[in-house]
C-alpha cells in the first residue's frame, strides 16, 4: 500500500495563509485597542519610560504571536539583553510604533489613566488569548526581550543577515 504524503510546499502555503489570517486578526484587535485608548487620550511624555525596562523596574511581556508579528514586519537590530532596554527604543520613542505589542500599546507614562489603560490591556489580552484558541496554538506569554533574543539567535544561526531598521 502506497501512502501519498502531502507536498511540503502545500503545507508551507497553508501555514503562510494561516499566519497571514492570524496576523490580520491581530492587527484588527490592535486597531480596536487604539480606538479605545484614543477615547481616554493619555499622553506620551516622550521620556523613554516604556522601553527602559531596567531603569523603571518593569518587564515587558508579550505573546509569541505578537513577537512573531513584530519580527515578520521589522528588522531586529543587534542588542545586548543585559542592558534591559528595548532595541526599538530610539531617542526615547518607539521606532516600530505600527507593529508594537499589546503591552506597548496600552502602557502610558501618564499616571492619570493607569486604571483605564490597565482595563484595556486586560480586555485585549483576553482577546489575543482567544486567537490562540481559535488557531489551536499553544499559549506562550513571557518576557519580550528573551523571546526577541531567541529569534535573533535563531536567525543568525540560519545564516540570515538582518539589518537594523532605518531611523
Amino acid at each position: 500500500m502506497k501512502i501519498d504524503l502531502p507536498d511540503n510546499s502545500i503545507i508551507a502555503e497553508k501555514e503562510t495563509a494561516h499566519n497571514e489570517q492570524l496576523f490580520l486578526e491581530l492587527k484588527e484587535l490592535y486597531c480596536l485597542l487604539e480606538h479605545e485608548v484614543s477615547l481616554i487620550n493619555p499622553r506620551c511624555n516622550k521620556c523613554g519610560m516604556c522601553g527602559n525596562f531596567g531603569v523603571y523596574d518593569h518587564v515587558l511581556y508579550a505573546s509569541s504571536v505578537e513577537v512573531d508579528y513584530v519580527t515578520k514586519n521589522v528588522s531586529v537590530p543587534d542588542f545586548d539583553i543585559s542592558r534591559d532596554v528595548c532595541p526599538f527604543l530610539k531617542n526615547d520613542l518607539c521606532s516600530i510604533r505600527d507593529f508594537r505589542m499589546l503591552s506597548c500599546r496600552a502602557f502610558y507614562c501618564d499616571e492619570r489613566h493607569k486604571n483605564e489603560t490597565q482595563s484595556i490591556h486586560e480586555k485585549y489580552h483576553r482577546l489575543i488569548k482567544a486567537l490562540y484558541n481559535k488557531y489551536h496554538l499553544e499559549w506562550e506569554y513571557s518576557p519580550f526581550l528573551p523571546q526577541l533574543k531567541r529569534f535573533k539567535s535563531n536567525t543568525l544561526k540560519n545564516g540570515n543577515i538582518i539589518l537594523p531598521p532605518d531611523i
